[in-house]
């Protein structure tokens, strides 16, 4: 075979496709042919709109429908949004209710004096030299103390009572003590290291204390003297074992007469307040002066006042002085004026005076009696309840 026949045989050769490599052929083929596969693009949500009610436009600029009306407030709604004010408010109307309630109660009993103007008013209150009426004796001053602890505690004047009671310090006088209201308050403490002082010799500190030292008690009424001499047997701790073998008919002469217990430490004086008042027993002056609701009991608050100045020590001794009388408020002064005589007849007390100008009066009568504090410290009583507070001056001189 020659060359050319030989290649030709070689190429025929080569030409020869098996099955299985044109198959192989064929799939390399339709690789490189078919076309990559396309991603599916995301799917786009549509936005949300609600469904139109029928007979609503679809118009996009017709304004927004009104809101609804607004919800009518309900009794519950009202209360919560003003209880605070309405809750005062009934409080104070309350209050004032009850004053004028218990004001008009109090004066029941008819009055011999009439008190339609202030002129009868006036010559009805010098009648009698003292307030004490003849109905609060025997056993009926004992019953009209213990009348008196309800209408004092919603009145708010046990409080003041406590609160008086601290200032009491060393030598102490109690005017118009009545039937003793204010002992159970006092700090008594120091008295019993003062009489300890006095019976073994020892000399006591120069120093005031918080507290009494000695007490002296004075009142025109022998009957309430009986009382709070009872009273001090129950408060003063040294006086337990003394006080009840002492009896009142001892004073009934109404002539100064007093009881002393511990060595002149504790004394209860008969005596009426417009007259010279006696001294501490162990020195010259009373550090403290303490009245309640005595100035509305006097024929002449202002003598009376001045008779404290005379035995209340200069610049450091203190004159302590709860009151009641006129208020703020023409309504209850009117009301207090009105029914002044019939009180004064059950009570023996004129409600209606007017206190502050009482102690302005005296001041200007009195050489050296100075104001410390005036205030009325319980509103829901309508300025009815005056605090006062005096001194003298240290270089002024007492008769």
């Amino acid at each position: 075979m020659n060359v050319p026949t030989r290649r030709l045989a070689r190429a025929a050769a080569s030409a020869t496709i098996t099955p299985l490599q044109w198959r192989l052929a064929s799939s390399s083929r339709q690789a490189v042919k078919t076309p990559p596969a396309q991603v599916p693009s995301p799917r786009v949500t549509k936005s949300y709109r609600p469904t139109q009610k029928p007979g609503t436009s679809s118009n996009a600029s017709s304004p927004p429908p009104p809101p609804p009306p607004p919800k009518a407030d309900t009794l519950l709604d009202i209360w919560r949004r003003a209880w605070l004010p309405l809750t005062g408010a009934s409080v104070l109307a309350g209050f004032l209710g009850f004053y004028i309630f218990g004001t008009t109660a109090a004066s029941l009993r008819s009055s011999p004096c009439s008190s339609s103007s202030s002129s009868s008013s006036s010559s009805c209150e010098h009648a009698t030299p003292t307030g004490r009426p003849p109905a609060l004796s025997g056993d009926n001053a004992e019953q009209f103390d213990k009348e008196l602890n309800l209408p004092e505690w919603w009145m708010g004047i046990t409080k003041l009572r406590k609160r008086l009671a601290t200032h009491a310090r060393g030598n102490v006088l109690e005017l118009a003590m009545g039937s003793g209201r204010n002992l159970e308050y006092y700090n008594w403490e120091p008295l019993s290291t003062a009489v300890e002082a006095a019976r073994t010799g020892k000399i006591p500190p120069p120093k005031i204390p918080q507290g009494i030292t000695s007490f002296t008690g004075l009142d025109i009424s022998v009957d309430m003297l009986d009382v709070s001499r009872k009273s001090l047997a129950k408060s003063v701790p040294p006086m337990s074992s003394s006080a009840p073998i002492v009896k009142a008919s001892s004073m009934a002469d109404h002539t100064g007469g007093q009881l002393s217990f511990l060595d002149g430490h504790v004394r209860l004086v008969n005596l009426d307040a417009h007259h010279p008042l006696p001294p501490p027993a162990h020195t010259d002056k009373y550090d403290t002066i303490i009245q309640t609701f005595g100035l509305c009991s006097v024929s002449d608050p202002v003598a009376v006042l001045s008779n404290l100045a005379n035995v209340v020590r200069p610049d450091t001794g203190r004159i302590v002085l709860l009151e009641h009388g006129k208020g703020y408020y023409g309504l209850v002064n009117g009301l207090l004026d009105k029914n002044a005589g019939k009180h004064f007849a059950k009570y023996g007390c004129w409600w209606n005076r007017d206190i502050e100008a009482i102690v302005e009066d005296a001041v200007s009568k009195t050489p050296g009696l100075e104001v410390v504090k005036l205030e009325r410290p319980n509103i829901t009583q309508m300025g009815t309840l005056v605090w006062i507070e005096l001194k003298m001056a240290a270089e002024a001189k007492t008769a």
